[in-house]
């Protein structure tokens, strides 16, 4: 199995070439087909080894917990993601596990298919197969926990002004990004995680699988990258728009992977579609983690002077659309409605009173000594 991953690896990039992970991106990921296997998933639902790494202290359907010595890798291994996040005001551990809650949440929100086979097969269907592979399930999470390991607190486009090492090695594109990955594959990859491994794949297929969605779910997260923008945009439009003259299979999973990055969108940015008090608490913390880049002359924009407009902007053009779009892709019930109102009640009230609470920022960073140039 080792083997076989490593000579998988060692095709994903052209010989003589360092591998990219955003050249590992997939438009399409094919799930298990439900037509050909409904009954290994029927099978895996119920006695899987990824369902009961997602819920570690029950026994799943038919089987047992997982063994002692795979539950103290789990936490070895969660344990090294978290150091390896860095100190940084938003872009920290409790982000990720904030990203992981939220991804969890709408996972739940797609009701598991029942053991009556004719539900069971409509069931996975109309979600496009997602709720039928656990595989998935953990792949995401997994993605949610370690999409913003070693984040330096700074955007990609300035790791690629000062000519960043990291920037470098990963051709001035989704550097953060492709930067985790690496980092948490290869973390997993270690001889001490070898019975954690065995219960999240047991052949190279599996692990294909595996890899492609955490690649497609944290590449997903960087929102910023034009070209991945745009491929992303025109996936969506083909998953929902005409697809005549595709066959079932292909347009199911074409659905499918587009409906993961969008889910997994969703929650990088949970806190802007949650309750007013929480998507205050993570707005000024990435409002620090900003005015810090400034201050050390890391920025060139002072948010000071631009937050107000910009939350106004990034609600309009980004977050309310995103949320529609979970709504719109009919597979997490009344979350999207859920995410969409609070998307819609944050902006309003924002606009209302988001210049006071600016100010309010404003005022902190002076209490504490950090206002650049000790300006009024």
């Amino acid at each position: 199995l080792e083997a076989g991953i490593g000579d998988y690896a060692n095709t994903t990039s052209p010989p003589g070439e360092m591998r990219m992970v955003i050249d590992e991106v997939q438009e399409i990921i094919f799930l298990p087909d439900y037509r050909k296997d409904h009954k290994s998933i029927s099978r895996i639902l119920h006695s899987s080894k990824s369902s009961r790494i997602l819920h570690p202290s029950k026994s799943s359907h038919h089987g047992t917990t997982l063994h002692s010595s795979v539950m103290d890798e789990l936490r070895d291994y969660v344990w090294t993601i978290a150091s390896l996040y860095n100190d940084n005001p938003f872009h920290n551990f409790e982000h990720a596990s904030h990203v992981a809650m939220s991804v969890t949440k709408l996972l739940s929100r797609i009701v598991a298919p029942d053991l009556d086979h004719e539900k069971e097969k409509n069931l996975h269907d109309h979600t496009y197969g997602i709720t039928s592979d656990p595989l998935t399930h953990f792949a995401i999470v997994f993605a949610a926990l370690i999409h913003d390991v070693d984040h330096t607190g700074v955007p990609n486009a300035q790791l690629v002004k000062e000519g960043a090492e990291v920037a470098r090695m990963y051709n001035n594109r989704s550097v953060a990004e492709q930067n985790s990955v690496d980092l948490a594959m290869g973390l997993l990859l270690e001889p001490r995680f070898k019975n954690l491994r065995s219960q999240i794949y047991t052949n190279v297929s599996e692990y294909k699988r595996f890899r492609q969605l955490v690649v497609n779910s944290v590449m997903a997260t960087d929102i910023v990258d034009k070209d991945l923008k745009k491929l992303q945009q025109d996936r969506w439009e083909t998953a929902f728009g005409d697809t005549t003259g595709e066959d079932a299979q292909t347009s199911t999973n074409r659905k499918a992977t587009i409906v993961i990055e969008h889910l997994i969108q969703a929650s990088d940015v949970s806190h802007t579609m949650q309750h007013w008090s929480i998507y205050r608490k993570w707005n000024e913390r990435f409002f620090f983690e900003c005015y810090q880049a400034y201050r050390e002359g890391r920025a060139e924009k002072d948010p000071t002077e631009t937050w107000y407009k910009g939350e106004i902007g990034f609600f309009d053009f980004y977050i309310i659309p995103l949320a529609k779009k979970l709504k719109d892709c009919g597979v997490f019930g009344v979350s999207s409605d859920e995410y969409l109102s609070y998307a819609m009640e944050n902006r309003r009230q924002w606009e209302a009173t988001g210049e006071e609470v600016v100010a309010e920022m404003v005022s902190k960073l002076k209490q504490k000594g950090l206002l650049k140039n000790d300006r009024p």
